[in-house]
């Protein structure tokens, strides 16, 4: 395999995707900043993200702003993905390296210092996996499984789990964290089909 971006080393390959996430055009969409205001009583800082490049259903931004349509029938490019199409590669690469080997994905959830709230991710499909990337402490992610809450350091480690499943957040951190999650709302044979069906129209 010949690398583009990586190295193959977990630690070098996180301060690479650092840098390029630092160099990449990111915001948190409105939805988003509403849930944290919901929730931790404001909105987040200009220092913290929470963008998912990958689909969307909603093609309207606004009244006269719409998504590019995606190579999926019926959904849209989100517009992290539309600011970052090269990100695409970045990710593919790395994950080529780092996850499992047959794990299919579609979605990645970019998060940076974002304090995560107890939640699921519901409309994912089955395993997710996360690693946590940056100059920080703390910041564990906690998965509660069948009532008990288990702590996970993901600092330059992969994690899977099954976060529509499982309730899980992150605990307190100091220090620049980022975390990526892998993850997909559709299998592979649902993703060829509107594919194929985007192409055939």
């Amino acid at each position: 395999m010949d690398l583009k971006y990586f190295t193959g080393d977990m630690e070098i390959d996180g301060e690479i995707m650092v840098e390029k996430l630092r160099e990449a055009h990111l915001q948190t969409g409105t939805d988003r900043k509403k849930h944290y205001k919901n929730y931790w009583g404001k909105y987040p800082t200009s220092d913290m993200i929470s963008a998912t490049w990958g689909y969307t259903k909603r093609g309207k931004m606004s009244e006269n702003k719409c998504r590019v349509e995606s190579d999926l029938y019926g959904y849209y490019q989100t517009q992290v993905m539309t600011n970052n199409e090269y990100l695409g590669d970045v990710f593919y690469e790395y994950s080529l390296l780092h996850l499992p080997k047959y794990f299919f994905w579609t979605q990645v959830q970019i998060n940076k210092n974002w304090a995560i709230q107890p939640h699921k991710d519901a409309s994912n499909q089955g395993q997710s996996y996360i690693v946590g990337l940056g100059d920080y402490h703390g910041g564990d992610l906690v998965v509660n499984v069948n009532g008990k809450n288990k702590s996970v350091n993901i600092k330059n480690k992969i994690y899977g789990f099954n976060g529509s499943k499982y309730t899980h957040w992150v605990t307190p951190f100091v220090g620049e964290r980022w975390s990526l999650v892998f993850f997909t709302h559709h299998n592979k044979k649902e993703y060829n089909h509107l594919r194929r069906k985007k192409l055939d129209i």
